[in-house]
């Protein structure tokens, strides 16, 4: 079906343009309820043409008797590009606001399906209280450190890695006040030998804590952030936090690259049907609302879930997966938008 849509909207050319639709087309997926589309507008555009819009919804209706959801996406073009960090190139948050929407597991294969793009790639877990990163790797090692008491990051599946999961035994409950925490996430932004090889990494994802206090405001401030990529499930109560989220880092002007809308629905592997576990447009129409991309929807699998807990990431387990697909397609928007100057540099 999805092959169909693409064929249908091939030869619908953007007024005033040589782009057509197919051209401009981010992200599409097809399910039992729906077949959603989202595309991006050049930067001249402020808004698509409703004849242009109108055209593309009758060509999908053409080929798919299913209801047809477009939504537009314009770019901001204006990003950071240096970083705060040395040895990094690209600092990229991954927020929520908070807690329990998988916002670590978005994370972590985002950074694998960023590296799978050719970028150098780390990830830093500033979640000082709930560390996730070492059991979705099964790594629980402290790192070493060199003479002058710098710390040498984790590698592992080809990733560079730091939590202070790392650094503290297993179950232990970190009981700290927030200046203690300040002088944490202080340590890790700045005590961290990312190019111990001599090779800067070109992006840096950190998994940031849920909330909107003082340990975002001072990771984005420190690190200089190229982008964030906020992650959310559409329940009210998710959504509530994402959005302020938003506007957290829209206050302190840094760039938002989209939301992803994860545990977006569940495929029913015995009857083939999708169901709504939460409601079905929250995350789509909070992207609306705010004018940021819609990257991707991400279904609930209990794959998914199994391999954070084993410590084996899903992309590496399940590379042909459609949701390692769908991290793929995040992951080059998310290239696209900061990262594609670097990569002609660092790797052409």
């Amino acid at each position: 079906m999805e092959s169909a849509i693409r064929d249908a909207i091939r030869n619908l050319v953007l007024p005033g343009t040589t782009l057509n639709a197919l051209d401009l087309l981010e992200y599409i997926q097809v399910d039992a309820t729906k077949a959603f589309l989202v595309f991006k507008l050049p930067d001249a555009f402020e808004t698509v043409d409703k004849a242009w819009e109108q055209s593309i919804q009758q060509a999908c209706q053409q080929v798919c008797d299913l209801p047809i959801m477009i939504t537009f996406n314009r770019h901001k073009t204006e990003q950071k590009v240096a970083s705060g960090i040395n040895g990094v190139r690209h600092v990229i948050a991954v927020a929520s606001g908070k807690g329990g929407v998988g916002k670590s597991s978005v994370c972590l294969n985002l950074a694998l399906a960023a590296k799978n793009l050719g970028f150098s790639v780390g990830v830093l877990d500033a979640d000082i209280y709930g560390p996730s990163l070492p059991t979705m790797t099964d790594l629980f090692e402290k790192p070493e450190a060199t003479a002058d008491k710098k710390i040498i990051p984790h590698l592992k599946f080809g990733v560079k890695l730091m939590s202070m999961g790392f650094m503290v035994p297993k179950d232990a409950a970190v009981i700290w006040r927030g200046l203690m925490v300040q002088s944490a996430i202080g340590q890790m932004l700045g005590d961290v030998l990312w190019d111990v090889d001599d090779k800067p990494l070109d992006v840096l994802f950190i998994d940031l804590p849920p909330g909107t206090g003082d340990a975002q405001l001072t990771i984005a401030q420190k690190s200089n952030l190229s982008g964030t990529v906020i992650v959310s499930t559409s329940q009210e109560l998710a959504l509530i936090d994402a959005r302020r989220a938003i506007k957290m880092f829209e206050k302190v002007n840094i760039p938002i690259l989209g939301i992803v809308d994860n545990m977006s629905h569940f495929d029913c592997p015995g009857c083939g049907l999708s169901s709504h576990l939460f409601p079905e447009n929250g995350v789509l129409d909070a992207s609306r609302i705010h004018n940021i991309p819609l990257l991707g929807q991400i279904p609930i699998d209990i794959a998914f879930r199994q391999a954070a807990d084993a410590g084996t990431p899903f992309l590496l387990e399940y590379p042909r997966h459609p949701i390692s697909l769908i991290f793929a397609q995040i992951a080059q928007q998310v290239a696209d938008a900061v990262l594609g100057a670097t990569k002609a540099v660092a790797h052409g």
